[in-house]
């Protein structure tokens, strides 16, 4: 599809669709693929005449991924559900809500509409702990940032997920809301991306799961995806919006906060990269944590194996994604000699596997790793 016919055609769905806008005129800022296995995204400049006169916005249109999934049952539609619910509720900052499409005719995927949220993200690739914008932050300003993203997310355990509008997120098809649901899901999809090959640690880890599964767990509404690359921050820290919400889930809020101290770990120790002086450390962003929801964060050593586990399943699907393409070929190593293995290996005793060639032939189509700072 042409740039000229995404502004045609989305012109036509805006004016149908949303309330109050009329006489919509577009102009293409930006039109680009999408970035590693997300969906496809354009930027678009809008004016239009609203009730209240004459109006101009930057809107993010974000398409349904039509390629091999990484992410198993990952879903555009969850995603859109998320924001509208999160944008009408008012206390997460999310991007301003426009709309969803679900009918694959009017852009050949569906899509979803939001505004356009300015501001910095910490990066992945340059590691954020090496180049960029909180590279050139004072300390204390790190601090403080890192602070106000903390305090954002743990402000989604203050969700009551059935008063506040949120019933849409209930799969009784992977068990009861809660940590029961969160495991089913990772079951499914373990189940789903298996084939009957030898993955030790994976299997390990799904065992545990269920044999250590605690029982005095709430029921929260999870942003699934919360790393530091997902929060978009002011130019001052503060923060402006979380975005990505296609694996939002129910569960105990921790898992949250599991997932984000999982990628700090992975994008300073795993990756041989020094910390930013002045980031807090683990036990003090758990104190963040805490002091923001007002209660203790139980069982984080099992919940640093469960996201470990989901991020092996994300792996799992990337090495059959490469492997689609020609990247690697299906007897590469990489399946069970890779960062997140090594991380489960660590928390469950196992002997670590060693990661040799086969690895960096897989991470050099993803985040390139130099072969020296594996420890």
């Amino acid at each position: 599809m042409t740039p000229s016919q995404v502004r045609e055609r989305l012109r036509g769905w805006l004016e149908a669709n949303v309330d109050g806008w009329r006489n919509v005129r577009i102009e293409p800022l930006e039109v680009t693929t999408g970035s590693g296995f997300s969906a496809q995204i354009f930027f678009v400049d809008v004016e239009y005449t609203s009730p209240n006169g004459p109006q101009s916005k930057t809107l993010v249109v974000r398409r349904q991924p039509q390629d091999h999934e990484v992410v198993f049952g990952s879903s555009l539609e969850l995603q859109g559900q998320m924001i509208a619910a999160l944008d009408a509720l008012g206390s997460i900052p999310v991007p301003e809500w426009i709309g969803m499409e679900l009918d694959p005719a009017v852009l050949e995927m569906p899509f979803i509409v939001m505004g356009r949220v300015d501001g910095h993200a910490a990066t992945q690739n340059p590691n954020y702990n090496k180049a960029g914008w909180l590279c050139e932050m004072s300390p204390d300003q790190r601090a403080a940032t890192w602070r106000n993203a903390v305090e954002a997310y743990a402000g989604m355990a203050a969700i009551d997920w059935q008063e506040d509008g949120f019933g849409f997120m209930a799969r009784p098809d992977w068990g009861a809301p809660g940590l029961d649901q969160y495991l089913g899901y990772i079951e499914a999809w373990y189940t789903a991306c298996r084939k009957n090959r030898d993955m030790p640690y994976v299997d390990a880890a799904i065992d545990y799961i269920r044999k250590h599964q605690p029982t005095d767990t709430p029921v929260n509404v999870l942003w699934g995806d919360s790393t530091p690359s997902n929060v978009m921050f002011a130019q001052d820290g503060r923060v402006n919006a979380l975005i990505d919400w296609e694996l939002a889930a129910l569960g105990p809020a921790e898992l949250d906060l599991a997932w984000w101290l999982y990628f700090d770990d992975l994008f300073s120790r795993r990756f041989g990269v020094e910390r930013l002086e002045g980031l807090p450390t683990r036990d003090e962003t758990v104190a963040i944590w805490e002091a923001t929801t007002g209660r203790k964060a139980l069982h984080l050593k099992y919940y640093d194996v469960v996201v470990a586990l989901r991020m092996a399943l994300v792996v799992v699907g990337a090495f059959d994604r490469q492997v689609a393409m020609d990247n690697i070929p299906s007897t590469n190593k990489s399946l069970n000699a890779n960062f997140m293995t090594l991380y489960l290996a660590e928390r469950l005793g196992m002997d670590l596997p060693e990661l040799g060639p086969d690895f960096y032939a897989f991470m050099s189509n993803m985040t390139p790793v130099d072969q020296k700072q594996e420890t």
